[in-house]
């Protein structure tokens, strides 16, 4: 009788201290990546906007001052590093300044506290200081699991000089002694005379944008809703194509720039001509009928839209907010931005019933069954101290029975 109780008393202590253990971890590593993605594509895109794009004509194309060539200026070349053995990545941006004659790489790191990317590092190299003769180089190195930063000067082909960067829980460093490096990615070489991206920059620098893109599907592939557009039925799909196919000129709107209804309906009622509506690619259903829809045009792929389903919008949705050529929203933007939009006044009540969601599309695969989360993010802490008090209870009876008489 006394093993059965040992038995049952820990089988319950294992329980409740496991329960207790899944509640501590906060936010998943999904929910993470796909946030700093989104970070870091909002700051690539503030480069983009501030110093354009540089590219060339042919891969290999070298600015030539000498011949007449004027100084470059754009963003070359960008990458996420795990600097520091995989532990943090970073976001390292290389650019040319002509109004400063500069080849810079900026180094920025995402504040999870703040939810915020903060730049910890500018490496500048003014080229038009280099003395005739000498040469100066950007490149990425790697030894082993480690990743740096190296600035390399040249004269007459022999190195005369070598500085190595790394970046360490978020602090950028010089390094006293240059690792020995297994292998070396060239970004760029620059003199007085003249500037080469290491890098192919041709074809409008499609290099750029592809890892622009990868940035943009890690934020979108990070939401955790199910994916419902496979599932619409003939009926609601064409509904909502038809609001979709009104909003395509809308640059940037949002429902919270507005006060007062009259003023949200004038601006909404303002259909601008925009790109040709394509398809939808994605749909989530956030709840209270507030459904999250990406879709493409004929020119861009990224491209989304917050509806209301509700019987008192002249379509049957209310838009809410549309962004087109842009960012998917991360899901920790998409659930902050529900919250925020549950409390927005402008909102029209929600429709009476829910989407009617058949089999999947493409696949045939049986309608999955939601299931809501018992507890949200706020009772992870009373969950933890609940489950820790009942299992340490339970370790003192535990304790109390073993040293107690048998009888």
């Amino acid at each position: 009788m006394k093993k059965r109780v040992f038995r049952v008393i820990s089988a319950l202590c294992a329980l409740f201290i496991f329960m207790s253990c899944l509640n501590i971890g906060g936010a998943s590593a999904d929910e993470n990546e796909g946030r700093t993605a989104s970070i870091f594509a909002y700051t690539l895109n503030d480069y983009i906007y501030t110093y354009g794009t540089l590219t060339t004509e042919n891969a290999g194309d070298t600015f030539d001052f000498a011949n007449g060539d004027e100084y470059p200026r754009g963003v070359m070349y960008s990458e996420v590093i795990n600097f520091d053995a995989d532990k943090e990545p970073y976001l390292v941006i290389f650019i040319a300044d002509s109004e400063y004659t500069v080849a810079s790489c900026h180094i920025w790191r995402y504040d999870k506290e703040k939810d915020c990317a903060e730049r910890i590092a500018i490496l500048d190299v003014n080229y038009n200081l280099l003395t005739d003769g000498r040469v100066g180089t950007f490149s990425m190195g790697f030894y082993e699991d480690k990743r740096y930063i190296l600035y390399k000067t040249y004269e007459n082909d022999a190195l005369i000089g070598e500085d190595c960067y790394t970046a360490i829980d978020g602090v950028a460093y010089r390094c006293v002694k240059t690792p020995n490096i297994n292998e070396e990615i060239g970004v760029a070489d620059f003199s007085s005379r003249y500037f080469h991206p290491g890098t192919d920059i041709s074809h409008f620098n499609k290099e750029l944008n592809n890892f622009f893109d990868k940035l943009k599907n890690a934020s979108a592939d990070s939401v955790t809703y199910e994916d419902i557009a496979e599932r619409l039925s003939d009926e609601d799909e064409k509904q909502i194509e038809n609001v979709l196919g009104t909003v395509t000129g809308f640059t940037d709107f949002d429902i919270a720039n507005y006060t007062t209804m009259d003023a949200y309906r004038e601006a909404v009622d303002v259909r601008p001509d925009g790109d040709r509506f394509y398809l939808i690619s994605e749909a989530y259903n956030l709840g209270d009928e507030i459904y999250y829809v990406r879709f493409s045009t004929d020119r861009s792929y990224y491209n989304y839209a917050l509806l209301r389903r509700s019987d008192d919008a002249p379509d049957g949705y209310q838009i809410l907010k549309v962004r087109t050529d842009c960012i998917p929203l991360s899901d920790r933007e998409l659930k902050q931005i529900k919250t925020d939009y549950d409390r927005n006044t402008l909102l029209y009540k929600k429709a009476k019933g829910t989407l009617s969601l058949g089999e999947d599309k493409d696949n045939g695969k049986k309608p999955l069954i939601n299931i809501g989360k018992i507890f949200d993010s706020g009772m992870r802490l009373p969950i933890i101290c609940v489950g820790g008090g009942i299992a340490v209870a339970l370790l003192t009876i535990l304790w109390v029975y073993l040293y107690s008489d048998s009888d």
